[in-house]
C-alpha cells in the first residue's frame, strides 16, 4: 500500500496534494501497489469525497477538533498509530513548510528511513529507487532504502504535474478512530498571510519573472503589465529581492518559493542555478534576454535573444489586442 498524506488549507486541498497523488498513481502501477490518500482535520467530508473521485482505492480520514488547525505532535501520533496498524510500503508527503515539520518526525517515531526532496523515481528489480536533487540540484542522486518498509519520501513542490492526477474513481472511504493521548507542545495563536493574488505563486498558473536586467525598480512596471495582459502572477530573482525593488515573498529560487506554472516567462534572468532550482519544472519556459549565452537558454523552450525594453512591451500589446479581438 502507497499512503498519501494530503495537505489543504481552508477546505482547499493545495497543490502539493495532486501532485503526490501523481507520484503514488504512477508508483502504484509500477510495484503494483493500491494507493490510500489520507486527510487529517476536522471536517474533512467534502475532501474526503473530493478524493474519492479520483483513481485511488481508499481515503482514510482522521477526523477530529484538536487536528482543525495542524500541529506537528498530533499529525505524528495519528500517523503514528494508522501506519503500525496498515503497515505501508511507502508513504508520500510534501516537502512543504509543513511536510518538512512533520514527516521527520514520524519516520523518527516508526524507525524508519527517510529520504528528503524527490523528484523522480525508477524501479530496479524489485527496488523503489528515488531521485533527488543535492547542491542546490547540480547534481542528482539515487537513493534506496534499507531495511524493511514502510519506507517515507517527501517530494519538491513542482517535481510531478498535479494536472496529469487520474480521475474517474470511486475509492472506498474508511474513517481511522483518532486517540491523541499526549497533548500537543504549539499552541495555534493565529494565522498571518501574504495578500493574495501577489505572493503566492505556487498555485499560479502563469508568472511572469523579471530580473535585475530591467535595471531599475520603476522599470519593473513593464513586468506588472505584462501579467495583468497575459493573466498571469508577478515573480521576481534574488537580486531584484535584495534591491529591495519587491518583497521577499515575490522570490522565485531556492531561497524562494518553488514554482511549476503551465507558462513561466522570464525576463532579464540570466539563469543563476538557485534561480532555475526554483523554476525548471515549469511546462513551458519563455526566456527573453540580450545575452544568448545566459544560463536561462540552457533550460527554455523558447527563446527571446534581444531587448527587453522593446521586446517586453511588443508582447503586451500583442496580448491587450488580443482581448480586445
Amino acid at each position: 500500500m502507497i499512503f498519501v498524506i494530503s495537505e489543504h488549507k481552508d477546505n482547499k486541498f493545495k497543490s502539493i496534494t495532486s501532485e503526490l497523488l501523481v507520484f503514488a498513481q504512477r508508483v502504484g502501477r509500477d510495484f503494483g501497489q493500491p494507493v490510500t490518500a489520507v486527510v487529517l482535520g476536522s471536517g474533512t467530508a467534502v475532501l474526503a469525497d473530493e478524493l474519492k473521485n479520483k483513481k485511488i482505492d481508499r481515503v482514510v480520514t482522521a477526523d477530529d477538533a484538536q487536528l482543525a488547525d495542524y500541529s506537528p505532535d498530533p499529525y505524528v501520533q495519528v500517523l503514528k498509530a494508522l501506519f503500525e496498524k496498515e503497515k505501508p510500503f511507502l508513504v508520500l508527503i510534501g516537502q512543504t513548510t509543513q511536510g518538512m515539520d512533520f514527516a521527520p518526525r514520524l519516520a523518527v517515531a516508526l524507525r524508519k528511513p527517510l529520504i528528503a526532496g524527490c523528484v523522480e523515481y525508477e524501479k530496479q528489480g524489485d527496488r523503489l529507487v528515488l531521485t533527488r536533487q543535492i547542491f542546490n540540484a547540480k547534481m542528482n542522486m539515487k537513493t534506496t532504502a534499507r531495511g524493511e518498509p514502510p519506507y517515507f519520501a517527501t517530494a519538491s513542490p513542482g517535481a510531478f504535474p498535479g494536472d496529469e492526477v487520474e480521475g474517474g474513481g470511486n475509492a472506498e472511504a474508511v474513517n481511522f478512530p483518532v486517540e491523541i493521548s499526549r497533548p500537543s507542545r504549539r499552541k495555534f495563536i493565529e494565522r498571518v498571510e501574504a495578500q493574495k493574488g501577489k505572493a503566492d505563486l505556487t498555485a499560479a498558473p502563469i508568472i511572469v519573472s523579471g530580473g535585475r536586467g530591467l535595471k531599475e525598480k520603476q522599470n519593473f512596471n513593464l513586468i506588472f503589465e505584462l501579467a495583468e495582459a497575459i493573466g498571469g502572477s508577478v515573480g521576481a530573482s534574488r537580486p531584484v529581492v535584495d534591491a529591495e525593488w519587491l518583497p521577499r515573498e515575490y522570490q522565485v529560487g531556492s531561497s524562494g518559493q518553488t514554482v511549476s506554472p503551465k507558462l513561466y516567462i522570464a525576463v532579464g534572468i540570466s539563469g543563476a542555478i538557485q534561480h532555475l532550482v526554483g523554476m525548471q519544472t515549469s511546462r513551458c519556459i519563455v526566456a527573453i534576454n540580450k545575452d544568448s549565452e545566459a544560463p536561462i537558454f540552457k533550460v527554455a523552450h523558447y527563446g527571446i535573444v534581444g531587448d527587453l525594453f522593446k521586446v517586453v512591451p511588443a508582447l503586451t500589446k500583442i496580448f491587450k489586442d488580443l482581448k480586445r479581438a
